[in-house]
């Protein structure tokens, strides 16, 4: 996977590209949006599209992995970290909401990707990944709460007998 250049050239390519994908999307499916079709949308040629994504899938996967990065940089600073987990994710609920529609794994991807280490506990980091990541997918679908609602909703879920919850079918 590539990641977004610090070029100013390359960047403003890569948000070109972002962009136009994300017009070709509200149309079509990821799985059937070909290089062709955005560099078409763009006017960008196919060299400048392979020097910096592998494949259209890759846009939206550098793209999350470029807001997650910042996320992550952005949220020591917070002391309400739930709170700032939907804010800032309120704020690019754009980019969630097309690839929970589009190809949700690259949500669940990236986020396991940042939890691998966390605690040197791989089940600690999997259930942190998989609810964050679940979070995120149902509140992009549901588009009702907001920031805060949201974070109100979470601690009082995670607040109750979590082990009893997480057993009840």
């Amino acid at each position: 996977m590539y990641e977004l250049k610090s070029n100013k050239k390359s960047l403003e390519s890569q948000k070109i590209i972002y962009k136009a994908l994300r017009r070709i999307l509200l149309t079509k499916q990821l799985n059937e949006v070909t290089v062709k079709d955005v560099c078409s949308e763009c006017g960008v040629s196919r060299t400048t599209f392979y020097r910096n994504f592998c494949n259209v899938t890759d846009v939206l996967a550098v793209m999350l992995e470029f807001f997650f990065n910042d996320y992550l940089r952005k949220r020591v600073e917070k002391n309400n970290q739930l709170l700032f987990f939907f804010e800032y994710w309120y704020y690019h609920r754009d980019l969630i909401t097309i690839i929970t529609k589009q190809n949700e794994s690259i949500l669940k991807d990236c986020m396991q990707r940042h939890f691998t280490n966390d605690d040197n506990n791989i089940y600690l980091s999997n259930l942190k990944f998989s609810i964050l990541s679940s979070l995120l997918s149902t509140w992009s679908k549901s588009k009702k709460e907001t920031p805060r609602e949201m974070e109100e909703i979470t601690r009082e879920i995670m607040n109750k007998r979590c082990l009893e919850l997480l057993l009840e079918f």
